[in-house]
């Protein structure tokens, strides 16, 4: 294990202080990552070679170099220099190039979560939109958004979570991944649970069991969700007890959700038209903070077609 650990860290070294070796002619050019460093150099059988600073100030304690190659590195005297110059001949001809050297920090990739201090956020679909900032350290840094493992094809530094793909009523898990010329690195998850608030369940005072498939049950229980209708407030845990004029129970759920057809529970005769009288214990919305058992009462009317 201890020879594993080993190979692991002189990798991880090499590649925070890889060398780049390149030659003239040199590139405009050359973005090193961390500790990385660039090594130039000039052909073989070049004479006079010199590589200064430019701007170039013959007062101000000049940058000179006059051996064959040069190497920098953000700890260099030459880290600070706008540009490098570079002449050099080969007895009959006189070269000359300007190299440009960045410096860039390997990707870092946080959340900053504008209003929140922790990375657990639990809201309502009509509160105030959340935003998340991925702070980086580079200008050149390019960012993807991820929801639930899957890209959002968001790749500004900031989003929105209401503007996503979310799923309603349950933990939705945002990272950003951040990239530049020196890689790519994955931010932690920010856990956002978005529920359905402030719902009410609306119970009808008429329905027709005529059985033409419209209104034929009280209450009409869940609605099937979908893309188009994603914010179901009907979708709830309800008893039912059904009495007629004089307190006869006519009709009582064995369970959840079971509405009532309009006959008779014993019998699985139709009730005659008038009206009657419920007791509803239901939940809400399970997943939300309306998830206390509540009790409402009433009358409902039965009217059927000739």
């Amino acid at each position: 294990m201890k020879k594993n650990s080993l190979f692991i860290f002189v990798l991880i070294s090499s590649i925070l202080s890889a060398q780049i070796v390149d030659e003239y002619p040199f590139e405009n050019v050359y973005e090193l990552c961390g500790e990385e460093s660039i090594e130039l150099n000039t052909p073989e059988g070049y004479d006079v070679i010199f590589w200064y600073e430019l701007p170039f100030f013959p007062e101000g304690n000049p940058l000179i170099h006059t051996t064959g190659t040069l190497t920098v590195d953000i700890n260099s005297v030459w880290a600070d220099v706008d540009y490098i110059a570079w002449e050099g001949t080969d007895g009959t001809s006189l070269f000359y190039d300007t190299i440009q050297i960045a410096y860039l920090d390997f990707p870092v990739a946080q959340i900053d979560i504008e209003n929140y201090s922790n990375d657990r956020i639990t809201m309502c679909v009509t509160d105030e939109d959340v935003t998340l900032n991925a702070t980086t350290q580079n200008s050149t840094d390019t960012y993807e958004w991820f929801l639930n493992g899957i890209s959002t094809g968001i790749t500004t530094s900031q989003i929105n979570v209401l503007q996503t793909e979310y799923n309603l009523n349950d933990e939705n898990y945002y990272y950003v991944e951040v990239t530049n010329t020196c890689g790519t690195e994955q931010s932690e998850e920010v856990s956002v649970t978005i529920n359905e608030c402030n719902c009410e369940f609306i119970i009808p005072n008429v329905f027709t069991p005529d059985e033409d498939g419209v209104n034929d049950l009280f209450p009409e229980g869940d609605i099937e969700r979908t893309l188009e209708t994603n914010i179901n407030c009907s979708a709830t845990k309800y008893l039912l007890r059904v009495y007629d004029r004089i307190g006869r129970t006519v009709y009582k759920s064995e369970g959840y959700n079971q509405p009532w057809n309009g006959k008779r529970r014993k019998s699985n005769t139709d009730c005659k038209e008038g009206v009657y009288f419920y007791r509803l214990e239901f939940i809400l919305n399970e997943f939300t903070n309306q998830n206390k058992i509540k009790v409402k009462s009433g009358a409902v009317s039965i009217f059927r077609e000739d």
